[in-house]
């Protein structure tokens, strides 16, 4: 029905399984999401 699913999810979960897949997902997003927001400009 959508074709190619753009979920990082669905191809890992096809190796991993479904839940350690939807972890690992999350896990990196929020990683990235930390890493990206909220930082604070260095000032001397």
């Amino acid at each position: 029905m959508w074709g190619r699913s753009p979920c990082p999810t669905h191809p890992l979960a096809k190796r991993i399984g479904a839940w350690p897949s939807v972890l690992a997902v999350s896990a990196l997003t929020a990683a990235a999401s930390y890493a990206a927001a909220d930082r604070r400009p260095t000032t001397r």
